[in-house]
């Protein structure tokens, strides 16, 4: 996203100020408690859409929402985000212009041994994308260097001096990096030395684009384009990787590069989507076993484990800043010798230095932020400043560091909630000054500034930041201007922090199970960002402040579930970084939060951080009706206030707090809690109660059995089933009728033809009492013969289909009742719960009660326990009012993920998972008739298999192959033309890959059943056709296409040639009208495409699993 010369600071880590124990201040009254002046936008639940994610991924309905709100909305793009190698991305060189220009200029001066200048930017996106480009230029033997301007002296981006330096020691070509795209002149003056320019930038374009011989940016490509998001890192790593692909030098390159690109592109904020989700979600895996001895020496001296660094917030809030304040307040040279280096001693060596540099920032930025709030907070209070009526900050200070104040300018933006521009001073006479900008979503820094070009030197930035520098004498007219700016672009409901909340959970849902996965939707960052849950009606059981400045706020929350009265309260701990202003907050909160693991003393534990609060939402219990009952069920019990009143008993024998609910704990309730024997009468103290005292013993309602009503009988309005399927990759409606006792399927296909077939009186009828008629538009209707294969097979289907759908229903009303069952039992367990707890507090008062009160009592307790009797006999009751359900169906998306592992399963796009599925289903409807070879065909089976091969292997083959070979001016291979739209059959796959392979013989293929013998096959030959320079040619593609198959077809050539082969010639029987596809057919062509017992398949040999 936005490379600028500041970067937020990271929050503190999580386990920090464990050990601080300062002391819980003096609770402030209720009318002074105060929370942080914030707005909320929360997401819009979608909640049938969120269902139908989370069913097809698998994902918490809450985090299928979150997917929603990042513009995801059907399963198949949530599968393509969480598994983002399945997509097929476009050459960058077809993608940017200049690329091949570049590229040839690169190849011309390494062959010539030009000498190359690198010119890179002291951010950590400029300092990785100078790193990356060192190494990958010396490892392709460029005699290459580096230069970064001065921070302090020089300022962002090329610059006249480095230029005319350059020229002087004879060099040839300048190669910019995460800078240069607003350097005109610069640029200009080198063209004019005669030095060759290659530009590779991604900030906003000018009107006016420098005179480079080649400019690599991502906003001058398509907006649509997936590399349009990467950042400056992202440029050098496309360029360097084409580059080595270019000169056949990939091999131990690549890995490295990436490691490089993963720590610059998360450290610069960049947008994690597109190709950067990729490539990150790729490198977070290489990262910690890095063979740059900086990256490891990087993480060792920031304290993080293995584990750890896989995670992007170990990259954007321990590695970045470690490496951006050395570029904010030390010498970038440090950070690019640590990316660069062999030597572990001198990588250690230069990691220390960034660590001891991020320390003074850190102390730097404190002392800043403190000295900006107290001028703030004075001028507000002698009436020099008022937000609201001005709508922006601009604070200017002497002495303060320019490397670390627009990181102040964040923290003020989250303070005060308006567009902040802070700046200090340039030169002890205080006559330049210089400053950064930060933003709130409703202002545009750059347009901000573009309104003040007049008054400025230099100016630069994006929507959200900026950086600027005038004269001292126009800071009024500066201050006036902005302020102007600010006023017509913002309201003043604009005038507060935003939060953005995806989602609604109950406390309870911030658990392990919910944490784990949002490592799915890793890695996180810009534009996508971490989810943020919110839950009403929070209570702040305990808060204290900690730090060793009181500037964090960490907090003990309980919350009770406002739909659920059965479910335990949970109680967690909270942080609220940078809060410790508004202790104490109130005790009811609506709380917006993000989850966090916090490890401590090798213990592990889910923790809550906030980032909102509001007022408490009083949340209305008493709305709604529980789904399983038509009434709100009475108490069984009244309450003990009810049960035993007040004037009967002395003020003293009662303790309050004895009666809290929350003294009562269930599960201490044990029945055998209360021993009848264990009353004594010497226990009761007469004189404890008034002799006219009378208790009023509570009534015990008993329960009658709960009806479960019985499913109607279809009326003639609902009585039709309709059903989609496929036959012979045709797409057909089903619809089975009926009525006075005929049942009737109708099949009708996409050009109106319609089939209908009465299907007889018997359950099981056989094709002499079917009657069939074909109806076509505009001719008369015509008897067809049913037992033709041609129509029997596609009847076959269809009553398949309708037969599939039927017990689906079933399965679905079956899991209706027992949810219903299950609800009531836990109402059953519920009143049980509610009656313990009512005796056990009324034990607690049995020494005070009468010797008739205690008869009074054990009554109640013979009728407790009568009624919880009756109670658990309507659990029998419950199952014998059950209807019988068919036969349960085993879980088929279980089953083939069982059959081709997780592994395999994540890596298969949504389609081919459907046709999985349904390729199994079939078989088992199927198979369940009786697998006679005579009649019985698993076809339909067998081309959904068919289809995953093509999908999975053949398309993105063919498609990746034609890319490869287009740019080479070659369209054809093995005599056959290649193209984009062109089809492709799977016997044209295995010649180019092997010279011979093994396949089966069409005799065997031609049998109804498997010989004793088994299966035979031969060795065949490749026609002449692929020549050995094409041959050559696709073993080069292999070396360098970046598909998990490339692996294979590589190195098990002729094995994989012989599996494609054999699918082919089996996916072939399947696809033709006039043949059928045989049980041990279909069941050979599984074991082909994906093993058995868990091994072997095509698909475990293209994953590598």
């Amino acid at each position: 996203m936005y490379a600028v010369p500041d970067q937020p600071i990271p929050q503190p880590e999580f386990n920090r100020d464990r050990s601080d124990t300062s002391p819980i201040a003096p609770p402030t009254p209720l009318t002074q408690r105060q929370v942080p002046p914030q707005r909320w936008q929360v997401f819009p639940a979608q909640k049938a859409q969120s269902q139908q994610i989370s069913q097809t991924t698998a994902l918490s309905p809450l985090l299928s929402q979150v997917l929603i709100n990042r513009g995801i909305y059907t399963p198949e793009q949530a599968w393509e985000f969480l598994d983002p190698e399945t997509l097929l991305l476009p050459s960058p060189l077809d993608e940017f212009p200049d690329l091949n220009k570049s590229l040839d200029l690169l190849v011309t001066a390494i062959e010539g041994q030009q000498q190359i200048l690198i010119c890179g930017d002291y951010d950590a996106d400029g300092m990785t994308s100078t790193a990356l480009l060192m190494r990958s230029l010396r490892y392709l033997g460029a005699p290459v260097s580096y230069a970064i301007p001065s921070r302090m002296d020089e300022g962002y981006g090329i610059n006249q001096r480095i230029v005319e330096d350059f020229h002087a020691v004879n060099g040839s070509v300048l190669l910019t990096v995460d800078n240069g795209i607003a350097a005109y002149e610069p640029i200009a003056r080198a063209r004019e030395l005669g030095l060759t320019v290659i530009l590779t930038d991604h900030h906003e374009v000018p009107e006016k684009i420098p005179p480079a011989n080649a400019i690599l940016n991502p906003k001058l490509i398509d907006e649509t384009s997936p590399y349009r998001g990467v950042a400056g890192v992202g440029v050098a790593y496309i360029l360097a990787v084409c580059l080595a692909q270019r000169m056949g030098k990939t091999q131990d390159l690549t890995a490295t590069l990436l490691a490089l690109f993963t720590l610059g592109t998360i450290a610069d904020l960049a947008p994690l989507t597109g190709v950067n989700r990729r490539w990150v979600k790729r490198g977070l895996k290489l990262l910690p076993k890095s063979r740059i001895p900086g990256v490891q020496a990087l993480i060792e001296v920031a304290g993080l484990s293995e584990e750890t660094a896989l995670k992007p917030e170990a990259i954007g809030f321990r590695l970045g800043p470690r490496i951006n304040a050395v570029g904010r307040i030390a010498d970038p040279q440090i950070v690019i010798d640590l990316l660069t280096t062999d030597d572990v001693g001198v990588a250690l060596q230069r990691a220390m230095q960034c660590e001891e540099a991020n320390k003074l920032r850190r102390q730097m930025c404190e002392i800043i932020e403190a000295q900006a709030v107290e001028w703030v907070e004075e001028q507000r209070e002698k009436g020099l400043l008022d937000l609201v009526k001005e709508r922006v900050l601009v604070v200017v200070q002497p002495e303060w560091h320019h490397g670390v104040i627009g990181i102040v300018a964040s923290r003020l933006v989250e303070r005060y909630g308006v567009p902040v521009f802070i700046a200090t001073y340039e030169d002890k006479a205080k006559k330049e000054i210089r400053g950064s900008a930060r933003s709130i979503p409703e202002f545009n820094v750059f347009e901000a500034l573009q309104f003040c070009h007049d008054l400025l030197g230099r100016y630069g930035g994006h929507r959200a930041a900026g950086g600027f520098s005038l004269e001292a004498n126009k800071l009024r007219q500066f201050k006036s201007r902005l302020s102007n700016f600010a006023c017509q672009h913002l309201q003043p409901e604009h005038l507060k922090p935003l939060v953005t909340v995806d989602v609604e959970a109950e406390l309870g849902d911030a658990n392990f199970e919910l944490y784990s996965q949002i490592d799915r939707i890793h890695p996180c960052g810009i534009e996508n960002p971490e989810p943020v849950f919110w839950t009403a009606n929070v209570t702040v059981v305990e808060q204290k402040v900690i730090g060793k400045t009181s500037s964090h706020l960490k907090l003990t929350l309980a919350y009770s579930s406002p739909t659920d009265s059965d479910q335990p309260k949970v109680v967690m701990k909270a942080i609220a970084w940078r809060w410790g202003m508004y202790y104490p907050l109130p005790r009811a909160l609506d709380i917006a939060y993000k989850l966090r693991l916090n490890e401590w003393n090798g213990r592990s534990d889910i923790e809550i951080e906030l980032v909102g609060v509001r007022p408490a939402t009083i949340v209305k219990t008493d709305q709604g009706i529980r789904p399983w009952s038509k009434e709100v069920m009475p108490p069984l019990i009244p309450s003990v206030s009810e049960a035993i009143k007040p004037e009967a008993i002395e003020p003293e024998a009662i303790e309050p707090e004895a009666i809290e609910p929350e003294a009562i704990e269930p599960e201490a309730i044990e029945p055998e809690a209360i021993e009848p024997e264990a009353i004594e009468p010497a226990a009761i103290k007469p004189e404890a109660i008034e002799p006219e005292a009378v208790v009023s013993l509570p009534k015990v309602m008993v329960i009658p059995p709960v009806a479960v009503p019985t499913q109607a009988a279809p009326t003639s309005e609902d009585n039709a089933l309709h059903v989609e399927f496929y036959y012979n990759k045709r797409r057909y409606i089903g619809t089975l009728t009926h009525e006075q006792g005929v049942r009737q399927l109708s099949i009708e296909n996409t050009e109106g033809h319609l089939l209908r077939v009465q299907m007889g009186d018997r359950a099981t009828p056989s094709p002499e009492d079917r009657q069939g008629t074909l109806h076509i538009p505009g001719q008369a209707a015509q008897a067809i013969d049913v037992k033709d294969m041609n129509y029997f097979n596609l009847i076959r289907a269809g009553v398949s289909a309708v037969e599939v759908k039927q017990k689906t229903q079933l399965l679905m009303k079956k899991d209706e009742l027992l949810i219903e069952k299950n609800e009531l039992l836990a109402e059953k367990d519920r009143q049980i719960t509610t009656l313990k707890a009512q005796v056990k507090l009324m034990a607690e008062k049995i020494t005070q009660l009468s010797a008739e009160q205690q008869t009074q009592f054990a009554a109640l307790e013979t009728k407790r326990q009568a009624q919880e009797d009756v109670i658990q006999g309507q659990e029998s009751h419950i199952d014998t009012t059950l209807i019988p359900a068919v036969e349960t169906q085993p879980d088929v998306k279980q089953q083939v993920r069982q059959a081709v592992g997780d592994g395999v399963w994540f890596c298969l796009q949504a389609a081919s998972q459907k046709d999985f599925q349904a390729a199994y289903r079939n078989y088992q409807i199927s198979y369940a008739e009786g697998p006679d070879a005579d009649i019985i065909d698993y076809s339909e089976a067998g081309v959904r298999l068919g289809a995953v091969i093509e999908r999975e292997v053949l398309a993105p083959f063919f498609h990746d192959l034609y890319d490869f070979l287009r740019r080479q001016n070659i369209t054809e291979i093995g005599g056959r033309p290649l193209g984009p739209n062109r089809l492709y059959s799977l016997d044209r796959l295995p010649p180019l890959l092997a010279d011979q392979w093994r396949a089966f013989s069409p005799e065997q293929l031609s049998q109804r059943s498997l010989g004793k013998e088994g299966v035979k096959v031969k060795k065949v030959k490749a026609p002449e056709k692929v020549s050995d320079s094409e041959r050559a040619l696709i073993a080069q593609f292999l070396s360098q296409w970046e598909h998990p198959m490339a692996n294979c077809l590589s190195k098990k050539g002729r094995q994989a040639a012989s599996s494609l082969d054999q699918i082919g010639s089996l996916c072939s029987i399947a696809s033709r009208q006039e043949h059928f596809l045989y049980h041990w057919q279909y069941d050979l062509l599984r074991q082909l495409i994906v093993g058995k017992a868990g091994k072997g398949g095509l698909l475990r040999q293209i994953f590598a699993v």
